[in-house]
């Protein structure tokens, strides 16, 4: 992810600028290509600026305009911090199970642990260890020790461990499986485990 201005004002004008673009996008074609990524910006910047609610606002937004968008970490673990800030604690539980399984790498970094390269297949460039480098010191940095806490708490649980386990185990098989019938039941599980809420897992 790109570097984010710290002056208020700068940031002030970049969603600004942000929302204008794509705003005016939408209007003359009907739907968002943004190829640049703005979308996965604007959120993380409403929290640099210390605006929870305009977050919160904004991910919402996303979520309505790109319902079938993956998404990527850093978006991802911003709109948990911005869920728990608000006080929505099931979505911020739910939000960090998602965030933890798109980036299996992002939680132990965030959580000051070491996590070796897994033996698993990594399907895309988003899931891979060196993705943590392209995420912007400043979001980090957003998480002050008790958000910390509530994270390492989750992360521990029974129920992030055993969703955990298994989404490795599924991509462990993936790694070596053939294309077929029992590659597509693994991929569907693998999705199913990204949508559960907690007391499902």
């Amino acid at each position: 992810m790109s570097q984010f201005p710290t002056d208020p004002k700068k940031i002030k004008a970049q969603i600004t600028r942000y929302e204008r673009e794509l705003r005016k996008e939408y209007e003359t074609h009907r739907f968002i290509d943004d190829g640049y990524g703005k979308r996965y910006l604007l959120g993380p910047l409403y929290l640099l600026l210390g605006d929870v609610a305009g977050a919160v606002k904004s991910f919402a937004w996303f979520d309505k305009m790109f319902p079938d968008d993956m998404g990527e970490p850093a978006h991802s673990l911003c709109w948990t911090l911005a869920l728990y800030r608000a006080g929505d604690m099931t979505g911020a539980c739910h939000k960090l199970l998602q965030t933890m399984l798109s980036n299996l790498y992002v939680l132990p970094q965030l959580l000051g642990r070491k996590q070796p390269r897994l033996n698993i297949w990594h399907g895309s460039n988003i899931s891979e260890p060196a993705y943590l480098e392209y995420i912007a010191p400043e979001l980090w940095k957003l998480w002050d020790a008790a958000a910390l806490q509530w994270a390492q708490t989750l992360y521990e649980s029974a129920e992030f461990v055993r969703v955990r386990t298994r989404y490795i185990e599924i991509y462990g098989q993936l790694q070596t499986g053939p294309v077929g019938a029992r590659r597509s039941q693994l991929v569907a599980e693998s999705f199913a485990l990204r949508k559960i809420t907690l007391g499902q897992a």
